[in-house]
């Protein structure tokens, strides 16, 4: 017997499949709230829902709470209050288990409970829970509502997410009230019984009231709805309400729905109005496993593998598993990118893949292969949780040649060379030729670039060699433009890559238009107008000067904002507008002078607009 259990009569912990149904009918719920753990406790009997939203990485390890209990004193003997201890999160590893130990609050342990401790070990499967019977003493005394505290500590396999549960135990000597347990059983259990009760017999016959109401479990799909009247006759202190509980066969996190006690006659109180009812999951978790999966490598670039990860079957929430690759023969970097993550299957979701990038080349070797291994399994059980990939190899024995794509800036003028890299391996102790030719993409042959056609030699024992072509220099801004290079007609190897694009990357700005327009008032005079092409964050400077003899002298600058990006005229182009404001000046001849400085994308403007006042 663990050191501080009292050699008094004791129950130990059974797990929550081994909880009687109906439920003990002298158990109840506590009414307000109670002073302890140094702040007022809402005191709950029966097992607190757990509610599980999207986890997180950290919210999947497994997490133990207790719950809140009550019970009717009695007059002599002993009754016993259950607590319920439940854990939540992933099932990887051993089940848990927890110490827990007793503690007064406002009960005294040996006067009004038998003090207890111990450790309790928690299922794996099924509810995830296991129960502590506190023997409660009765007494005569009228003494009022008394409360102690169960408290948990050093968890193994787990965290404590509340670790304290509080006991309360009614007083049955005073006036009657009604009161309604709350209930706890497996989805399977077909009916939960609640117990509607009155904490002391009346000398008349009295009535409750009372009705289902849904919580997170949803009457039609979960339970039956039910209301009716309960009459306790003269002596009666105890009722039942029989709520049919509706079996589902996907696993789904646990549920709760209340029944709710109204319009008491005799002018009996309600104590306790609300009793919950907690559906226990008692469907297993489906497994979920990885396949085995095989992609042929390819000569350039990189392929997908994909690997199969499966559930047996749908589950009524979600599912999540980590993944992560490991070398087999093939080498992590040089033939495939590792990977690693969790896979998430919302609720229903049976199957999902994992990639892995190949990388692809022209070597001769043998197929290649790498591990996939599952882990951490949530709100699921692991199945085949390890999977080859087999990179095949598809390159025959003999040179190959590949052709990589290319770039480079344009130019402003003159030629400058593209310059294409054919690639060959295994090297050839004899020369290799092969032809090659250029053909237009959205770049054209003598405006963009000069056409080339002709036949590349790679003299013995090199592994590559390379093919120049001309690109044409311009100030005109433009996309940037491609074109093909096609390589035929190997002689001493074997083509694998014969197409690349040579890409033209245009290092034009785009030009920039101004339109000032002049509007006069009474007071102010105003330079208004557009820029396009126009993009945001454009600043217009514009300068209002007065001729002076044969010269004009600038009166005053002003740099705005370009603002309100539209396509005004409807040439696919967006401009923006600008205003800046002067006071207006004497009779003369003016001008405004209107700039845009530019940046790296877009050129610089300026346009001079003359006028007379």
């Amino acid at each position: 017997m663990p050191t501080g259990v009292q050699a008094q009569p004791f129950h130990p912990p059974r797990v929550c499949s081994d909880i009687p149904q109906p439920a003990d009918t002298t158990g109840m719920k506590n009414l307000g709230r109670h002073i302890a753990r140094g702040a007022a406790i809402l005191v709950i009997v029966g097992l607190i829902p757990l509610v599980t939203a999207t986890p997180a990485l950290a919210a999947r390890q497994k997490s133990i709470r207790i719950n809140d209990a009550s019970i009717v004193e009695g007059d002599s003997g002993q009754k016993t209050m259950t607590f319920t201890i439940s854990w939540s999160g992933s099932k990887g590893g051993t089940a848990p288990s927890v110490h827990y130990a007793t503690a007064d609050v406002t009960a005294t342990a040996g006067a009004d409970y038998t003090a207890s401790s111990g450790t309790v070990p928690l299922t794996n499967g099924g509810c995830r829970c296991a129960t502590v019977g506190i023997p409660i003493l009765g007494d005569t005394m009228t003494e009022g509502t008394e409360t102690f505290a169960v408290n948990l500590s050093s968890p193994v396999n787990a965290t404590i997410a509340d670790a304290q549960g509080i006991g309360t135990i009614y007083d049955n000597e005073g006036p009657p009230s009604f009161v309604v347990t709350d209930v706890v059983g497996a989805e399977a259990s077909g009916t939960f019984t609640f117990g509607v009760l009155l904490t002391n017999a009346n000398s008349t016959a009295v009535s409750v009231g009372y009705a289902t109401a849904d919580g997170t479990a949803i009457a039609g799909s979960d339970y039956s709805s039910d209301s009716g009247t309960l009459t306790f006759n003269p002596g009666e202190t105890s009722k039942t309400v029989a709520v049919t509980i509706i079996d589902a066969s996907l696993a789904e996190d646990d549920e709760t729905f209340t029944l709710n006690l109204s319009n008491a006659t005799g002018g009996i109180a309600i104590a306790d109005a609300t009793g919950t009812a907690t559906i226990q999951n008692d469907d297993p978790d489906p497994t979920v496993s990885v396949a085995n999966a095989s992609v042929l490598e390819g000569d350039i670039g990189t392929t997908t593998l994909s690997l199969p990860v499966t559930l047996s079957g749908p589950s009524g929430r979600e599912v999540d598993v980590d993944y992560a690759t490991s070398d087999g023969t093939a080498t992590a970097v040089s033939d495939y990118a590792a990977t690693s993550g969790t896979l998430v299957f919302a609720a229903g979701e049976t199957s999902k893949q994992i990639d892995v990038t190949v990388n692809s080349d022209i070597q001769v070797e043998g197929n290649e292969t790498l591990t996939v291994t599952l882990s951490a399994p949530f709100n699921a059980d692991l199945g085949s949780s390890v999977a080859t990939g087999t990179i095949t190899n598809d390159d025959n024995v003999g040179p190959k040649l590949a052709v990589s794509d290319t770039s480079m800036l344009e130019g402003n003028s003159g030629t400058s060379p593209l310059t294409f890299t054919v690639a060959m391996a295994p090297v050839s102790g004899s020369d290799m030729t092969v032809d090659y030719t250029t053909s237009d993409g959205t770049a054209t042959a003598g405006s963009d670039y000069t056409a080339a056609s002709g036949t590349l030699t790679i003299p013995a024992g090199q592994s590559s060699g390379s093919i120049a072509v001309s690109v044409l220099g311009d100030t005109t801004y433009e996309p940037n433009e491609n074109f093909t290079l096609t390589l035929s007609n190997p002689v001493g190897a074997t083509i694998v890559g014969g197409t690349a694009a040579g890409t033209i990357t245009d290092d034009d700005k785009i030009p920039t238009t101004l339109t000032p327009k002049l509007v006069k008032g009474r007071t102010a005079i105003k330079a208004k107008g557009l820029i396009e092409s126009a993009t945001g964050g454009m600043m217009i400077k514009v300068s209002l000067l007065h001729k002076v003899g044969r010269k004009y002298v600038v009166v005053s600058t002003k740099t705005v904002g370009a603002k309100g990006l539209l396509d005004r005229n409807l040439d696919g182009i967006l401009d923006a507008a600008y205003v800046a404001s002067f006071k207006r000046p004497a009779a003369g001849a003016y001008r405004f002078v209107v700039r845009y400085a530019g940046n790296t994308t877009y050129a610089p403007s300026k346009r001079t607009l003359s006028f007379k006042l």
